[in-house]
């Protein structure tokens, strides 16, 4: 199981891996003009966005599927809600991440499971089946785990086709609450208040935090039953 497991993350860290090594290959061919289009072409991304702030929500709901990270478009969210409203900001942000993170489950437990297998059929791996008794905390593991991002996670745990209603039940109420501290900050930040600051920096730490003391007791339980 443990190992079938790491083969999967390891296929999906490696799709990640494509869009850096395009970015790379773009910039290494084309060169500085090259960079600086590409810096441009975001910049009047960004600009369209913020004036639209329909699309910006649709936006996270939609790119990160393609492993664009989703850092940026919070950022945006937070920037639009310096005028559009904190609250609302944090409201639609965390809805178009739940929207993202039910269909994109559904994209990797059905296309890509399928392609996965095709991938794995000459090898002695296998996409592993959900253990109940450990399913539970691996999610939780990958959710509060600092630095992996939340796409992964979505596929993954869509890959070995962990039951849907526990998916959503650990998901949206950590990435919730992880999207609100995130957009209150930067709203915060560029609306200039502080309190939204105070209180988006507060949940960061809290679940940064929390997260390393889950990971932690997660090694822990799996050195005891090594």
């Amino acid at each position: 199981m443990k190992k079938n497991l790491l083969v999967v993350f390891g296929l999906v860290l490696a799709a990640f891996a494509v869009l850096g090594l395009a970015y790379w290959l773009i910039v290494l061919i084309g060169g500085p003009e090259a960079e600086r289009l590409l810096l441009d072409t975001w910049k009047s991304f960004e600009a369209f966005l913020l004036a639209n702030g329909i699309w910006l929500f649709v936006a996270i709901a939609v790119l990160p599927a393609f492993i664009l990270p989703v850092a940026p478009l919070l950022t945006l969210a937070g920037i639009w809600g310096a005028k559009g409203g904190p609250w609302v900001a944090c409201g639609y942000a965390v809805l178009a991440v739940t929207v993202n993170l039910t269909w994109t489950y559904w994209l990797a437990a059905g296309l890509g499971r399928g392609f996965i297998q095709r991938l794995l059929r000459r090898t002695k791996y296998e996409i592993p089946k959900p253990d109940k008794e450990n399913e539970f905390a691996w999610a939780l593991i990958l959710r509060l785990t600092p630095g992996v991002p939340f796409i992964f996670t979505n596929y993954a745990l869509g890959l070995i086709r962990m039951p849907f209603w526990r998916y959503f039940l650990i998901s949206t109420p950590v990435l919730a609450v992880t999207v609100g501290g995130y957009v209150l900050t930067f709203a915060g930040i560029f609306g200039g208040g502080w309190q939204y600051v105070w209180m988006g920096v507060s949940i960061i730490v809290v679940i940064t935090v929390l997260g390393k003391m889950v990971v932690k007791k997660g090694r822990k339980t799996e050195i005891e039953h090594a």
